[in-house]
């Protein structure tokens, strides 16, 4: 598998467990924050028309009261069914009708608005200057007949030229005829105008730039924005007379069309809105947050980037001392004092380093003591062999003798000399290490007789534990060579099992060292200076390079009992696997 630096790790992780995520929402964000907006915008659009259908219709409604006000005026009626026969009729009629328009100018329309009736026989009543040119304009426009067909029911005309001649401004215009009071036949034509520019304002104030016109049912279109005229073409298919909205496009750029109906007059009002208007706020919004993205993203990554740094370096460096270890260098230390696990890792690994390098040296003194044992043991031996097979030999001369002492003191000798001759067996029970113990007892016994009594107290549990071979023998012989046992003296031979570990004591009530031999003999056992009891100091040194520092051998004395007592601490083993981990 390929090494992959933990520092390119901890970006990685936090990238996938951060930055992604984070990106998600802010995709997921922005996407319902845009699918709000589009529709908040549609919804102010759909309003802004409403509001501009609400606004003509006001207008609309007005010349339809003013309509309203002179088709249902009686004294109109009369005027319109009898014509004057006389110059004073005429002057009387045009003063009722010019009242009756300055009233209908001055409380229901605007003053701009044009005014026309006309009866069945030919005479005209206006409050714009009369043209005869005008009066045939109108006679021959579209809405004039369609008014005359429409007994009594309002016709509009969206855009159409000014009557008053080419250079004025086009006109809306409203145009009914007039019934008799029985509604039976038409008695004139009712005909109000405005200009466009009433409406054109009203578009002009609400579309605030975007392309917007009001369309007939001849899809006539008012409109002051000449690119609608480009524009239409391409939607003029797709427009139906109702309040809806749809998409579209148009040279190749969406649009958005929203529509809203007039049934007053059929009219349907219309804004035409590209994409890139709806969207402009929106695209803003969103390069913005892009830019603050990037730049967060960047100073984010910087910084994992450089915490990374900072955390791995300690890392790196102890990395790179274990490098040198793993090369044989045992002599690294890690100096970062840094307050966290990799400091602590630090300091654990030198302390280790530490406890390697005195294992080491112990090893290597232990080595040089094993050889320098070996040699001095070579130097002073007999033959062991042949020692044991001369004891064998007198020992079967003692039996044919029938010298029992002699025999039984040679089976005790022979049996501690054939347990020294099998060196390649290091470790012997607490049973077999006791049988050596009274081989060398017998032999005590016959050479100072029967002057101390010995008691075995001895732990059932501890028989089958592995000590290391002649550990106890050496504590008994202690006891012949410092006890200075009187008639009546006592040994103790104590064997106890303490949880995990073993503990042989040798206790005996002889004489009583003082404090300060006591303490000089303690410091001697750790010391490397020889004591006078050699046995004494090499089992304990055997004991702590087999075990380690916390075994061994002790020497105190129980004031209580008056009694000298000398233990070894060994770990409770059964088996030689367990006693090479221990060593290890």
């Amino acid at each position: 598998m390929q090494f992959v630096r933990l520092r390119t790790k901890l970006i990685i992780a936090t990238i996938c467990l951060i930055l992604i995520p984070i990106l998600f929402v802010g995709i997921y964000t922005y996407k319902e924050f845009e699918n709000v907006m589009t529709k908040n915008i549609a919804e102010n659009a759909s309003e802004r028309l409403h509001q501009i259908n609400m606004n003509i219709k006001r207008e609309l409604e007005l010349m339809v009261n003013a309509s309203s006000s002179v088709v249902l005026d009686e004294n109109i009626r009369n005027v319109l069914m009898n014509p004057p026969t006389n110059d004073r009729e005429t002057i009387n009629n045009v003063g009722l009708i010019d009242k009756k328009v300055l009233e209908i100018s001055t409380a229901i329309i605007t003053d701009l608005a044009y005014i026309t009736i006309i009866d069945n026989f030919g005479n005209h009543y206006t409050n714009w200057p009369q043209s005869t040119n005008s009066y045939e304009w109108i006679a021959n426009s579209s809405f004039y007949e369609k008014a005359l067909n429409q007994n009594g029911f309002m016709i509009w005309d969206m855009n159409h030229p000014n009557y008053m001649g080419p250079n004025n401004e086009n006109l809306v215009t409203l145009a009914m005829t007039i019934r008799d009071s029985s509604f039976s036949q038409n008695i004139g034509m009712l005909i109000i105008s405005e200009p466009v520019s009433t409406y054109l304002g009203i578009l002009k104030n609400s579309y605030l730039g975007n392309l917007g016109f009001i369309m007939d049912m001849d899809n006539q279109i008012l409109t002051e924005d000449k690119s609608v005229n480009e524009a239409f073409p391409f939607i003029e298919d797709r427009l139906n007379f109702k309040d809806e909205q749809f998409s579209y496009s148009v040279k190749s750029e969406n649009v958005g069309v929203f529509t809203n109906y007039i049934p007053l007059t059929e009219w349907l009002i219309v804004q035409i809105v590209p994409d890139k208007s709806i969207y402009k706020e929106i695209t803003n919004i969103r390069n913005i947050a892009i830019t603050m993205l990037l730049i967060s993203l960047t100073v984010f990554i910087l910084l994992i980037v450089f915490i990374s740094t900072m955390f791995t370096r300690s890392l790196k460096k102890l990395q790179l001392q274990m490098t040198q270890v793993e090369s044989g260098n045992l002599d690294v230390t890690f100096n970062i004092d840094s307050r966290d696990e990799v400091g602590l890792l630090g300091k654990s690994f030198s302390k280790m380093l530490k406890r390697l390098r005195y294992h080491i040296e112990n090893e290597i003194i232990l080595e040089r003591s094993k050889e320098k044992m070996k040699l001095e043991a070579l130097q002073a031996q007999i033959n062991p062999h042949f020692l044991y097979n001369t004891l064998n030999t007198i020992k079967m001369m003692s039996i044919m003798a029938g010298t029992k002492n002699i025999t039984e003191m040679l089976l005790s000798l022979g049996h501690l000399l054939n347990m020294s001759i099998h060196r390649g067996q290091e470790f012997i029970t607490v049973e077999e290490e006791i049988s050596n113990v009274r081989s060398f007892l017998t032999i005590q016994k016959f050479r100072f007789g029967d002057t101390i009594e010995v008691i075995e107290e001895i732990d059932p549990e501890a028989m089958d534990a592995l000590v290391p071979k002649l550990s106890l023998q050496p504590l008994v012989e202690n006891v012949y060579q410092h006890g200075l046992f009187i008639q009546g003296g006592k040994m103790i031979i104590r064997i106890d099992r303490l949880s995990g570990d073993i503990i042989l004591s040798v206790l005996d009530n002889g004489e009583t060292p003082d404090l300060e031999r006591l303490y000089k003999i303690n410091s001697g056992l750790s010391q490397s200076e020889k004591l006078s009891n050699i046995g004494l100091q090499n089992v304990h040194k055997r004991i702590q390079m087999m075990f380690g520092a916390e075994y061994g051998l002790t020497i105190e004395r129980i004031v209580e009992q008056s009694v000298t007592c000398v233990s070894i601490h060994l770990p409770y083993r059964r088996n030689m696997n367990e006693i090479t981990t221990s060593s290890d």
